[in-house]
């Protein structure tokens, strides 16, 4: 897991995608760009513009993936993402067939993401995007980079 803001993101060039993230929002106002899914490069890095209503912590199940990492880019508000290294959790408690996503109970640590940084989580991190805390509104925009592994 890495949390930082975009100010240090060509620290991470040689993280796989990167290098392609860093390009896309050197062309790309996504804080301007409606919701929707862009390709960048298939399905091997696609990004998703959201806008989210924040959910209480509370009964927040953390999700993982194993065939993508997820860079999450706050572009204005503030949020908070959960984070547990997935093999503090345990199995799954439900992991939909076809789906590259399985979701978990159990404690994890809460930390804010104002606008302009980012989170990336890896496979063996459980996470738990858009939660409300202190700070936050009901909503943000953010952009969910899609980077298979």
């Amino acid at each position: 897991m890495i949390l930082d803001t975009c100010d240090h993101m060509g620290t991470y060039r040689a993280l796989p995608g990167m290098e392609k993230i860093i390009a896309y929002l050197a062309e790309h106002d996504l804080a301007s760009m409606p919701e929707g899914t862009y390709e960048i490069d298939g399905q091997n890095l696609y990004v998703m513009v959201q806008n989210p209503t924040l959910k209480d912590p509370k009964g927040a199940e953390p999700e993982a993936h194993k065939l993508y990492a997820d860079l999450q880019l706050v572009l204005s508000g503030s949020e908070y993402m959960g984070y547990a290294p997935l093999a503090f959790l345990g199995d799954p408690v439900r992991d939909p067939e076809g789906k590259d996503i399985a979701f978990y109970r159990g404690p994890f640590t809460s930390l804010r993401v104002p606008a302009g940084s980012f989170a990336v989580f890896f496979p063996e991190d459980a996470h738990a995007p858009s939660l409300l805390g202190e700070g936050t509104g009901e909503k943000d925009k953010k952009a969910v980079f899609k980077i298979r592994l």
